[in-house]
């Protein structure tokens, strides 16, 4: 029987590939979202021509890995190479993978984990010093990504334009006693609290006497349900301190939400477009998920690095962008076109690509 164990420790997170290019207060997020648990031998973790969604890492313990197809069963220990990465992550699944021996084990949500790389290899300056209506701030829009990533609203941002949001948003300094924005009052921005605290309150009856009903603190996030809506405020939002809010306009907001105007293709019309010369494949994934199987004659540009090699590449021809899902290459893509290289992205990715159609 399994039994779960919740605390993680992000050390062991620092170890997993492709976990590790993610910084630690990322690998924390992550932590606090996947399960770890106690088996027994004799479990079976997943069978051969399944397509679930989840990540499994072992930590302790081994494996026998089989397929109907080959005699050979193949062992996976936890001290090897290969329980850093994945286990027989494919999609379907090639082998049925049952313990040999007690295990621990990691399950993570795989579109989860593709959601935190994205977000982890934007490129953001640590800190610079921007202008706002009360002054100049230094801001860390590095830090900003880490926040962001935990609010739902920004988690279902189009990839693609995550790096335009780091544009718009607005930084203001604020005082204690400052009411952000009042019940009654028309939706004008979305607002994310960089530094310092806020109360939220109520008046559920239109008296002088408003019912407080939450405390938002940094990372926290308030504005978004009247933009979406278009209803007044619910609520009144008022500082309990000096700090930094970050701001975006309603209409900036909408517009970020929707996806990016991007050339989408299926594996069949793209492969036909690589095989006429007419395009190349860029691989966007970290180098350690490349070595693991790429289509045959891509080239590899982890996106973190885009922006580096951009300038490289040739403007006369086509790029096919892809990665796992189709997540972190659209946002790649839209960084190529910004450079005004012709980039498009493979649809859903590698997900249900054969893998026997990948080359190591």
């Amino acid at each position: 029987m399994a039994t779960q164990q919740p605390n993680l420790s992000t050390d062991i997170f620092a170890a997993l590939e492709p976990i590790s290019s993610l910084a630690p207060d990322q690998r924390q997020q992550l932590i606090e979202q996947s399960t770890r648990e106690e088996l027994g031998a004799g479990v079976t973790l997943f069978y051969e021509g399944e397509a679930d969604q989840q990540a499994i890492y072992l930590l302790n313990g081994s494996l026998e890995l089989s397929s109907k197809n080959s005699a050979v069963v193949r062992l996976l220990h936890s001290n090897s190479a290969d329980a850093r990465q994945p286990i027989a992550n494919d999609k379907p699944r090639r082998f049925s993978a049952v313990t040999a021996t007690p295990s621990e084990i990691i399950r993570i949500d795989k579109e989860l984990l593709d959601t935190f790389l994205t977000w982890g290899q934007i490129s953001a300056p640590e800190e610079e010093v921007v202008m706002c209506e009360q002054g100049i701030i230094t801001v860390n829009k590095g830090q900003w990504l880490n926040t962001m990533i935990k609010s739902p609203t920004f988690r279902n941002l189009p990839p693609a334009n995550i790096e335009a949001l780091l544009d718009r948003l607005e930084p203001i300094m604020v005082q204690a006693g400052d009411v952000v924005i009042r019940q009654g009052d028309t939706g004008d921005y979305f607002y994310m609290i960089d530094s310092g605290v806020a109360m939220v309150a109520r008046n559920p009856d239109d008296d002088e006497d408003s019912i407080e009903i939450a405390e938002l603190n940094q990372g926290n996030t308030f504005g978004e349900a009247a933009l979406i809506s278009n209803n007044p405020r619910n609520a009144t939002v008022s500082m309990m301190s000096d700090g930094v809010l970050l701001r975006l306009s309603k209409q900036d907001f909408i517009e970020l939400l929707k996806q990016p105007n991007l050339e989408w293709y299926d594996f069949p019309k793209a492969q036909e477009k690589v095989a006429d010369s007419a395009a190349h494949w860029v691989d966007v994934r970290l180098p350690t998920e490349f070595q693991r199987g790429h289509l045959p004659g891509a080239i590899n540009i982890p996106m973190r690095d885009l922006h580096k090699q951009a300038h490289a590449l040739d403007n006369s021809v086509s790029y096919i962008c892809y990665c796992e899902t189709g997540r972190r290459s659209s946002a790649a893509a839209f960084v190529l076109k910004h450079y005004g290289l012709h980039a498009g992205v493979l649809q859903d990715g590698l997900k249900n690509i054969d893998p026997d159609q990948l080359a190591q």
